[in-house]
């Protein structure tokens, strides 16, 4: 599928802090989250629309001190990505627009619980981990593995969205099993990181690899339950 396939039917632009899709506007109401490559931004629409919707989330792409992919690529990247995660069939966000000028894209507003959220307060069991084993075996069979990282993630009575458009060429090294289910069984580790932004406390040392072996034990009681 070509990027032109992609691309909805609205023309996405910013005029200060107004965004325009088609004829339809909207405006910032809060700060979601800064990723590896991009700030992200919950904006509402200011007037009555059938067809669009009331919410919607602007990702600005910026250069970040740990982006893993290279500032120049990743618009391009993440529409591609996009791509994959429609080839895959999971839940995720629809596309709304994008903008090589001002290096952003508009996607649906996923709203529900972070997974982080409820790692953190609540702790996660089987209900939670079973979507995710499901999720990651239907994109392995299509060839791609995403971040499985807990703050990519929403719950809802709809079930479980990956919320982010990122998505590789399938490797067995970081597929959930063996990197991203870490992260979700470090609850306390987590809850450090979040309010430090310090990575020593969910990754081992110099690497983007997370602590496993505090939690192999978990991690192998899931995978014989669920994997």
């Amino acid at each position: 599928m070509s990027l032109h396939t992609i691309a909805t039917p609205h023309l996405l632009r910013l005029e200060q802090d107004t965004l325009w899709l088609g004829e339809i506007n909207y405006r910032p109401l809060q700060e979601l989250g800064r990723g590896k490559s991009a700030v992200s931004w919950l904006y509402q629409r200011t007037q009555p629309s059938s067809e669009h919707p009331l919410h919607l989330v602007l990702k600005r792409y910026c250069p970040t001190e740990h982006q893993t992919i290279p500032f120049a690529q990743a618009l391009e990247f993440e529409l591609c990505s996009y791509d994959r995660l429609q080839q895959a069939g999971i839940a995720h966000p629809r596309l709304l627009g994008y903008s090589k000028e001002h290096y952003c894209l508009a996607k649906t507003f996923v709203d529900g619980r972070l997974i982080s959220d409820l790692l953190v307060h609540e702790g996660l069991d089987d209900r939670h981990f079973q979507p995710i084993f499901q999720m990651a075996s239907q994109l392995q069979q299509a060839g791609f593995h995403i971040d499985f990282f807990p703050t990519n993630f929403v719950l809802n009575t709809q079930g479980l969205h990956y919320i982010d458009y990122e998505a590789h060429p399938y490797n067995e090294e970081w597929n959930f099993a063996n990197w991203g289910i870490f992260y979700w069984l470090n609850a306390e580790g987590m809850r450090r990181f979040l309010q430090t932004g310090d990575a020593c406390h969910i990754n081992k040392p110099g690497q983007p690899k997370p602590w496993d072996a505090p939690f192999m034990r978990q991690r192998e009681s899931l995978l014989r339950r669920l994997g």
